[in-house]
């Protein structure tokens, strides 16, 4: 997809994976970078994907499902999850467009993800976008502890999976408190939903620091994005 803001930037898509405590693969979350169509200058995702167009948001997510087919042998021979992360433009999107809709919902593997920051996240009804989003796709809440919302639906089972924000947790291991403070965490959310992932995970420091309080997944540095080329090398670790 082509995107021109102060020039035309392209988009690509890689996978980020995410291990369990193990080291063993759990799912991929398919992520978009921008480049410039005439050099490889790459510009910061957050800067481009809040100037999409609708039409552009509905074409990058047609795009990742595009990807999803290509590959979606491998997710179901590693009984792995994948991850798309979706604006708010986008569930309105899905609840009206039932073509579009059943495109996403082949793939029983498909988890879609939404940020703190969705409107009206603190005040969840059955009318709700996601409440409605939540009857067709399990839900994932991308980017807990990022400041944006309270965890009344967190508390109300709206989300499968919930992942911890990276900043979140990287601002929480500089304190000395950072164990007991991420067993509270875990205690509290683990009832309300299926898993519990953690961000930010750059280090193999902050993986040993981390690795006994059951995450589903961990993400992070530690384990790069690769192309769908690559996929095979992530099973061969």
């Amino acid at each position: 997809m082509m995107v021109s803001l102060d020039n035309t930037y392209c988009s690509q898509l890689f996978f980020l994976p995410a291990r369990n405590s193990d080291g063993q693969l759990v799912g991929l979350k398919i992520v978009s970078q921008f480049s410039g169509i005439d050099n490889d200058i790459r510009i910061p995702t957050g800067l481009v994907l809040p100037r999409l167009t609708p039409q552009q948001e509905i074409t990058l997510f047609e795009e990742k499902l595009a990807l999803l087919n290509n590959c979606q042998l491998f997710f179901l021979q590693h009984n792995l999850k994948a991850w798309i992360t979706i604006p708010p433009g986008l569930v309105d999107v899905l609840l009206a467009d039932a073509e579009l809709a059943a495109s996403a919902q082949r793939f029983p593997f498909l988890e879609l993800a939404v940020s703190e920051s969705f409107p009206g996240l603190n005040q969840i009804d059955d009318q709700h976008p996601l409440a409605q989003l939540s009857l067709y796709f399990p839900l994932v809440l991308s980017d807990f502890g990022s400041g944006d919302a309270s965890t009344r639906a967190v508390f109300s089972g709206l989300f499968s999976r919930v992942v911890l924000d990276r900043n979140f947790v990287q601002r929480q291991a500089r304190s000395a408190s950072f164990e007991p403070f991420m067993r509270a965490i875990v205690t509290q959310i683990q009832p309300y939903c299926q898993g519990i992932m953690i961000s930010g995970v750059d280090d193999d420091n902050t993986r040993q620091r981390v690795a006994s309080y059951g995450f589903s997944g961990m993400l992070g540095s530690l384990w790069p994005v690769v192309a769908e080329s690559s996929l095979i090398t992530l099973v061969q670790q």
